[in-house]
This record gives structure tokens, C-alpha cells and sequence, in this order.
């Protein structure tokens, strides 16, 4: 039985009662979870209500990496560094975020296992293109279009391209289900910006560009968007944010060489030994993300890595051999 501790900071009394309901039900998915008293600050998990002033001290003072951070508030926060819960809290999203959190402690979510992969490759359902989450996220993003995404049998996600943020009440495991286009084909539909604040109350706030990477890099199924082709030469101007994004050992491969020089996807695939449909998928990823000049002219002898970590992941791809 895995074991969660759990501080809390500013949390109201009905706020406190539902972590005290979703205890109870972690325990029938065998997790002991322990309410610390008030004052002990030191739990694996920290939840803290950052619509108070205590609470909003403790979250911009908060630095400790090893410890997982759950933010509650009535506003829309798009926060990559931590897990954002919108008030009022539901029961069922709280119990999903803790389970995520037990289960995958001590994992690295970015980087899934090659075993993990290969199941969900095998699993993709072939839909229509304009019918995949990837092709849905990056339409909702371009029109700059708050939408509902319906993924069924799974939750809908709620899309707030203009915050750059999606709410829904999917756990880690069903959205990597959803992003690898595990399911039917989804359908969309336009909202409000009214309706988007009350039907993401309660929900899980993601980054918009961390599912859209996602949903790109494991669900293109070989094929590229429109007006890009594989004859066109193309050059990434910065790496990708690899500390909170998924990635593999050839997407660093491949990135290490797109931004060294520019070069065809065609060229890309020869020189890297990478199947066409991981290539299109991290070219996809790269593209709606902002990262892709195409027809690069008259740039500078080295593209500058605005990632912080750039550095750090150039290197290991160097100690991994993969560098051009």
C-alpha cells in the first residue's frame, strides 16, 4: 500500500471536509493517505488555497522540487510547474489528482517507459485526420476558440486557448489515453467565455501547449497538417521545454540536429534513422508549439536555446551519442 502525506494551507471547512471523503476512498484503491495537523508544512503533498493571503504567500515562496504542490483557487491560474485545481473542488477530480500522484510517485511522467509506448502505439484507434485530438487542439488554438472537446467514453476537455490552459476531470492515465488517440473520434464544439468559467469549476487546469505537444508527438498518425510538406526546409529556433514536457530519445536526437542547421523532414528521417511517424509527430509537436521557422533565411550561424535547460539536455544528448 503506497503512503501520501498531505499538508494543507488556508483550506476552507468545506474544502477540508472533501479531502477528508477522498481519504476514505484512497483507501479502497490502496492508498494510506494522512492529513498532517496545520502547522506541519512538510507533507509529500501540500494543498494550499491560494485565495487567501497566507495561502498565496506559501504558494510564490513555495521552491521545494521534491514535494508536490496542489493549488486551489476561483481563478484561472495556467501554472506548468504545479497541479491547479478550479473551486468549488469536486470529490472525484481530488481523489483522481492524489491517486495520479501516489502512483506515479518516484516515476518520471515525461518520459514514459518504452514498454508503456509501445502498448499505447498498438492501441491507437486510425480515425480521420480532422477527427484526432491533435488536429481539434490545434484548430481550437489557431481560431483562438474556447471549445468543448468530447473524447468518448472519456471526459470532455474544456479549451481556453486565449488563457493558454484546458480544464477538464481526466486523470494523467486517461489523458494519456486521450493524447495517443485512444478513443473515438472527437467532436468539438464552441463555448462561451462564460460558459468556460463555470463548466471548468472543479476541474484540473492544464497547460493547453502540454496536451496539444502531447497529443502531436503520439496521435499526427504519420500525417502532416496542411501547407507543411516533406520537401520544405525547416529549422527549430529554440529546444523544447523537455523538463515538463514527454519526450524520448530521438526527439532530443532530432532536436539537437533541427537546431543546429536547416534541413528537409526528409532529410531529418535519412539522417536520423527515425520512422516517418515519429519525425511527422515531433515536427507536429514543434510546430504547434511555436518552435518551427520554416524557410529559414539569413539566420545566425547558432540558434540561440531559450529553455533554461537547454544546456543541460545538450549535454545529455551528447553523453547519449546523439548529437549531430
Amino acid at each position: 500500500m503506497s503512503h501520501v502525506s498531505i499538508s494543507h494551507i488556508e483550506l476552507s471547512n468545506t474544502d477540508h471536509s472533501v479531502l477528508k471523503v477522498v481519504i476514505g476512498l484512497l483507501a479502497k484503491n490502496g492508498v494510506k493517505a494522512e492529513i498532517l495537523d496545520k502547522s506541519n508544512t512538510t507533507g509529500s503533498v501540500t494543498i494550499v488555497d491560494i485565495d487567501t493571503p497566507v495561502g498565496k504567500t506559501f504558494y510564490e515562496t513555495f521552491t521545494d522540487r521534491k514535494r508536490t504542490l496542489l493549488i486551489l483557487t476561483h481563478e484561472t491560474v495556467n501554472d506548468q510547474r504545479h497541479i491547479v485545481l478550479k473551486k468549488p473542488v469536486r470529490v472525484q477530480t481530488l481523489r483522481d489528482v492524489l491517486l495520479d500522484v501516489s502512483v506515479n510517485a518516484g516515476s518520471t511522467p515525461t518520459s514514459p517507459s518504452k514498454n508503456k509506448t509501445a502498448d499505447t502505439v498498438e492501441a491507437t484507434v486510425k480515425v480521420n485526420f480532422k477527427e484526432t485530438l491533435f488536429f481539434t487542439l490545434l484548430k481550437a488554438k489557431q481560431e483562438k476558440q474556447i471549445t468543448q472537446i468530447f473524447c468518448p467514453p472519456y471526459s470532455p476537455l474544456f479549451v481556453n486557448p486565449e488563457k493558454g490552459i484546458i480544464a477538464t476531470t481526466a486523470s494523467r492515465d486517461i489523458l494519456r489515453k486521450i493524447t495517443r488517440n485512444q478513443t473515438g473520434p472527437v467532436k468539438d464544439t464552441k463555448v462561451s467565455d462564460a460558459d468556460f468559467e463555470i463548466l471548468s469549476k472543479g476541474q484540473l487546469i492544464i497547460p493547453l501547449e502540454n496536451i496539444l505537444w502531447s497529443a502531436a508527438l503520439y496521435g499526427s498518425q504519420g500525417q502532416l497538417v496542411a501547407g507543411h510538406t516533406a520537401d520544405m526546409p525547416v529549422q527549430m529556433k529554440a529546444w523544447p521545454n523537455f523538463s515538463r514536457l514527454e519526450f524520448e530519445p530521438e526527439h532530443m536526437k532530432m532536436t539537437t540536429i533541427m537546431t543546429s542547421s536547416p534541413l528537409t523532414l526528409k532529410q531529418l528521417a535519412e539522417k536520423t534513422k527515425v520512422p516517418w511517424e515519429k519525425v511527422v509527430g515531433f515536427y507536429n509537436a514543434a510546430m504547434a508549439t511555436g518552435l518551427i521557422i520554416l524557410n529559414p533565411t539569413n539566420l545566425p550561424t547558432a540558434i540561440t536555446k531559450s529553455s533554461e535547460k537547454s544546456g543541460l539536455f545538450s549535454k545529455i544528448a551528447q553523453r547519449l551519442k546523439i548529437a549531430s
